[in-house]
């Protein structure tokens, strides 16, 4: 038996209906309203933010993961390390004050191990490595890919592009803390980045070998210019004197001024000698004949004496004259042999410098062969891809709704 509804009773599901309020005025006409507008996204919306994120995110970061786990090629690493040294801290290996002494003098070289990696890092290297190493070959190796191969689709095959795809592939680093030079050479056999690192570090002493030779002849070469000046003015004062002598017809003038002195003193002794005699024989006996003789004779030494010293002093021929002239010569010569002297013990002491500051390349590990590839690094690489283009929807998403608001 079925049982029926009363009439008029309430339904259990009612419809709702939307309900608007409006607002009248005070003459009671409806003031207009714009029409209601139900909060949240719109379909149409979402979609847009969808798309936006499906080609800004997903579709990029789908073509790196291919990229990277499909076609990128393994690249592997050869590093080495080396320090310049000088001779000076070559010879200074030791305990204590000595191992010091060594390592201040190690980092003293800074500045050649900084040159180092300049020329690793220069067009010359490079230019090298393609002649004799086979650069070009290590960079287009079959198993490559077409990112990092050489010459690419974006890269032609031109120095220029071969000098930017060699900075990719090697880095040198000098830790002046340690005083160590870091090397690595990236590429796409093991093989091929052991050789070109040991090839990097070949040329690098053949640079260490040519700086080593400059220093050198910089420093005896003008040592030597010292000396040969040196030698010009002694050969100079040399050959004066030489004229001086033969212009005065002496060998030593001072020794004739000596030998002369000498003379008239003697003769001066002996001149006192006679006139004492004189004397005395006139005293005793007045009418002595020996008299007259004696007084000649002691008006010739007389007469000597005075000769002897106008040879000595008295005119521009005289000893005196010569004299002055010689011994302004023979002081010139000694200075110019003590000149002599300094000059070759100067170019001794530029050799013994020149050998201390010999610098040496020594290698504190050489090229390894890599067992493994050690880029790329796929997972990082993708993660990095995704955080970027996902920063990207971020602003792009914010200008867009910025843009939508401002319209609106």
């Amino acid at each position: 038996m079925e049982k029926t509804k009363p009439i008029g009773s309430p339904t259990p599901i009612q419809r709702l209906e939307a309900v608007q309020l409006v607002r009248i005025d005070s003459v009671g006409s409806v003031v207009d309203l714009p029409p209601y507008r139900e909060d949240g996204p719109s379909p149409r919306h979402w979609s847009g933010r969808a798309k936006r994120f499906l080609w800004v995110v997903v579709v990029p970061t789908a073509i790196v993961a291919v990229y990277f786990v499909f076609i990128a090629a393994p690249r592997y690493v050869s590093d080495t390390s080396f320090i310049v040294r000088s001779a000076a801290a070559q010879g200074s290996f030791g305990s204590g004050m000595a191992q010091s002494a060594s390592l201040s003098s190690s980092r003293g070289s800074g500045d050649f191990a900084d040159t180092v990696n300049s020329y690793i890092l220069s067009r010359d290297m490079v230019d090298q490595l393609e002649k004799a190493d086979g650069l070009v070959d290590a960079l287009s190796r079959r198993e490559s890919d077409f990112v990092f191969r050489f010459p690419n689709f974006y890269s032609r095959h031109d120095r220029e592009q071969l000098f930017r795809r060699y900075l990719r592939m090697v880095d040198a680093a000098y830790n002046k803390a340690t005083g160590v030079n870091e090397l690595s050479v990236t590429t796409f056999r093991p093989e091929d980045s052991q050789r070109l690192a040991k090839a990097l570090i070949l040329h690098a002493e053949e640079l260490i070998n040519r700086l080593n030779d400059r220093l050198a002849k910089d420093a005896e070469s003008y040592a030597q210019s010292v000396v040969r000046r040196a030698q010009d003015h002694v050969v100079s004062i040399g050959l004066d004197l030489v004229k001086f002598r033969n212009s005065i017809g002496s060998v030593d003038p001072s020794r004739e001024s000596a030998t002369a002195l000498e003379q008239i003193a003697q003769m001066t002794t002996e001149l006192a000698e006679m006139q004492a005699s004189l004397q005395q024989q006139i005293a005793m006996s007045p009418a002595s004949p020996g008299i007259p003789q004696l007084r000649e004779r002691i008006r010739t030494y007389q007469e000597q004496i005075e000769q002897e010293k106008l040879r000595i002093v008295g005119s521009d021929r005289s000893l005196t004259a010569k004299l002055s002239e010689f011994e302004r010569l023979t002081l010139e010569r000694q200075l110019a042999a003590r000149e002599m002297d300094s000059a070759l013990a100067g170019l001794a002491a530029a050799r013994q410098d020149a050998q201390r500051q010999h610098l040496y390349l020594q290698r504190i590990t050489e090229p390894n062969l890599a067992d493994e590839a050690k880029y790329p690094k796929r997972l990082l690489s993708i993660a990095m891809a995704f955080a970027l283009f996902f920063s990207c929807f971020v602003l792009i998403n914010s200008v867009y709704k910025g843009i939508r608001e401002h319209l609106a």
